[in-house]
């Protein structure tokens, strides 16, 4: 009798160790510039509006929420982002929740720390001279500069995911120029990633496959 062929295996995933090197790094670069030389507060940047803690949460959760719900409604009516949850699925491997949580803690906290604690800081106070029109160009600038740097290795494929950083970047800047500090963005940031890596690196080809007859 002949023998059933295995099923092709799940590339592994990440190195977990990679992950937090490459943002623990990031941390220190914006540690070094914006602490040690520009004397920046990463963590509050103002109190303009004196928001509640809780206000924070719950707008970082709500701006989380909204996004992963629209991820599933675009993945459900649109090849594109079923294409683009598979590419990232060849990319990252299989994960396991405690990887996915890693993940998502290290790029939320690394990435909203560099890019809204130090680069938007930065640039809208000391760049543009602060006030309305120094926040609304560091916001732009830092939010574009976000968006460019999140790039695949086919730019083609990837292109729908470094416009979606794009306006995310744009969303998280708004969060932290209205709170003031990074509690907002990095809830954020750390709900749309924990639960969309969950999602995508949990499912396999076999999922892409029934989502595209179902068009």
């Amino acid at each position: 009798m002949r023998e059933e062929e295995p099923p092709e295996s799940v590339p592994p995933g990440l190195s977990t160790v990679l992950v937090v090197v490459f943002y623990g790094v990031l941390l220190l670069v914006a540690w070094l510039l914006g602490v040690l030389w520009l004397g920046l507060d990463l963590l509050v940047w103002h109190d303009l509006w004196e928001t509640p803690q809780v206000l924070d949460v719950g707008l970082g959760l709500g701006v989380g929420l909204a996004t992963v719900a629209a991820t599933g409604v675009l993945e459900k009516h649109a090849q594109w982002a079923r294409d683009l949850s598979g590419e990232f699925r060849k990319i990252l491997g299989r994960l396991s929740p405690g990887q996915v949580l890693v993940f998502a803690l290290a790029s939320g906290i690394g990435e909203e720390v560099f890019f809204r604690g130090f680069l938007q800081q930065a640039l809208s106070d000391l760049a543009f001279g602060g006030e309305a029109t120094g926040w609304a160009l560091g916001l732009v600038v830092s939010s574009v500069i976000f968006g460019m740097l999140h790039v695949g290795p086919d730019r083609s494929k990837f292109l729908p995911w470094t416009i979606m950083a794009l306006v995310l970047g744009v969303a998280f800047g708004a969060l932290y120029l209205y709170t003031g500090n990074i509690l907002g963005p990095i809830i954020a940031h750390f709900t749309i990633n924990f639960l969309n890596l969950l999602r995508i690196t949990a499912g396999d080809e076999d999922d892409d496959e029934q989502a595209t007859d179902g068009v």
